[in-house]
């Protein structure tokens, strides 16, 4: 941000001896807040966006503005400002005056700019605050508009019914929407269009949606493509199943638009942030759509290898693999003091979250020495027995 004066202004800065009566004499002062000997126009700018929301933060006020500068105008000096807001935005004009100076030495003193504080006596009409707020109204709205596209979406069912009750739901959220009737119809179209997800029925005609899955991983092209399954199986094997050959999300018949949109928002945001290495390999999930203990049960017949990340609410387990054993459990803080089995249990009991199962070389001593089986089998008798767990 910069002032300077208006090309239209024939005053200066007033010289040193002035600016010290100013400041000295109440009775001058007094005379220069009523009727200033010469009117002055200046003008602010700012260069970028950036630089105007740093200073508006730091130095704005609904009643006033500090503009850095090297020249200084007495104290209760009456000027004219225009005040040019960047990248296209309008020119505030007001009338203000000089509420105090911040000369360098007091600058270096106190290790701010140096500067005036000018006192707004009228703002073309409209408050300041209300212009700028107009102002950044108006750019959130343009930032929207240069937006990249929103991403696209493949739904593919059978059901016209349910096909265009996806359709809708995600048409209204702003995704962009391609259409197929079935699994081959769907693969076509995803080879020609390239969506960014895939939102899929199981069972299908001609192709279903096991087999389109199947086929989608094995494309180069269409490998890292999200693909979310529309399902009635509610059962932990289908849909460990799913996890196991890449399904990233599961969303019952008949679904809730509001939680079909939801769950897509957040599988495209989580391909976003994906880097390309990150996470081959890698099995995930929720933990509302296919239980732990399902997963544990997984990992100990695979025997294993690697890191199961575990997330609910704001609380993160990471649990240490090693060929089909929980060798070590990290809790958060508040939960350090568990110890053996609880640590198993605290996370067990989570009904709903996320999970990331990955391979990683573990080289921990086991310091649980519990088999899964063995902690499942005690966390159902609990259960079943009403015991706290």
């Amino acid at each position: 941000m910069h002032s300077r004066e208006g090309t239209d202004s024939t005053a200066a800065p007033a010289p040193e001896d002035e600016r010290e009566c100013a400041t000295s004499s109440s009775e001058s002062q007094e005379d220069r807040r009523v009727a200033p000997r010469k009117p002055l126009h200046l003008q602010v700018e700012f260069e970028s966006f950036d630089e105007f929301v740093s200073a508006y933060t730091l130095n704005v006020s609904r009643t006033g503005l500090f503009i850095p500068t090297d020249k200084f105008l007495p104290m209760g000096a009456v000027v004219s400002l225009d005040i040019a807001l960047p990248e296209g935005g309008p020119k505030i004009r007001a009338i203000a005056r000089v509420a105090y100076v911040l000369d360098h030495g007091k600058a270096r003193e106190t290790g701010r700019i140096a500067g005036m504080g000018m006192e707004f006596l009228d703002v073309d009409g409209v408050p300041f605050a209300e212009q700028i707020a107009r102002y950044l109204d108006d750019k959130a709205a343009g930032e929207q508009r240069r937006r990249k596209p929103r991403a696209t979406v493949l739904v593919v069912d059978d059901s016209d019914s349910q096909r265009m009750a996806a359709i809708q739901c995600l048409r209204a959220a702003g995704l962009e929407v391609l259409s197929a009737s079935d699994g081959l119809e769907g693969l076509g179209v995803a080879i020609r269009e390239r969506p960014d997800l895939i939102l899929s029925d199981v069972n299908m005609p001609r192709m279903d949606g096991w087999k389109l899955l199947r086929m989608i991983r094995a494309r180069p092209n269409l490998a890292s493509t999200p693909l979310i399954f529309l399902t009635t199986q509610a059962d932990d094997g289908a849909r460990l199943r799913g996890y196991r050959l890449g399904v990233d999300d599961f969303v019952s018949k008949p679904f809730q638009g509001a939680e079909l949109v939801a769950r897509v928002e957040r599988v495209l945001s989580r391909a976003r942030a994906q880097t390309n290495a990150a996470g081959k390999g890698a099995l995930r999930g929720d933990l509302s759509q296919v239980a732990l203990a399902s997963i544990l049960s997984l990992i100990e017949m695979e025997r294993r290898t690697g890191n199961l990340l575990l997330v609910h609410g704001d609380e993160t387990v990471t649990l240490l693999l090693k060929e089909g054993s929980v060798v070590r459990i990290d809790l958060p803080p508040r939960h350090a003091h568990k110890q053996g089995i609880e640590r198993f249990f605290h996370a067990l009991n989570w009904k709903e979250g996320q999970f990331e199962l990955s391979a990683a070389e573990i080289d921990v001593e086991d310091e649980l020495n519990l088999p899964i089986s063995f902690v499942l089998l005690e966390h159902a008798r609990r259960q079943d027995e009403g015991q706290p767990v």
